[in-house]
């Protein structure tokens, strides 16, 4: 599997695309402290969810970008970081 950048969109009532409620990326490493699976690291206004390498298949993969979409398409998470232009 490699690594993975994934955006969960809104649409408007014309079917547009608007701006993206929530995007993330999927970083495949070899190992993580603890000897946890998966850690999510949020820094510079990016969402990183960092998963060992063979802790998750394919199927789990999709299984998880579409729960994260369904929280994010139903407002249950969002990301309100500053904008560059702040």
């Amino acid at each position: 599997m490699a690594d993975d950048a994934q955006r969960c969109d809104e649409f408007d009532e014309l079917g547009e695309l608007s701006e993206p409620r929530a995007e993330f990326d999927m970083e495949f490493v070899d190992w993580l402290p603890g000897g946890r699976a998966v850690v999510p690291v949020e820094s510079q206004g990016r969402f990183t969810w960092l998963v060992v390498r063979g802790h998750m298949s394919e199927q789990a993969r999709r299984e998880f970008v579409r729960e994260l979409q369904h929280i994010v398409g139903r407002g249950l998470w969002r990301q309100n970081w500053p904008s560059e232009a702040d």
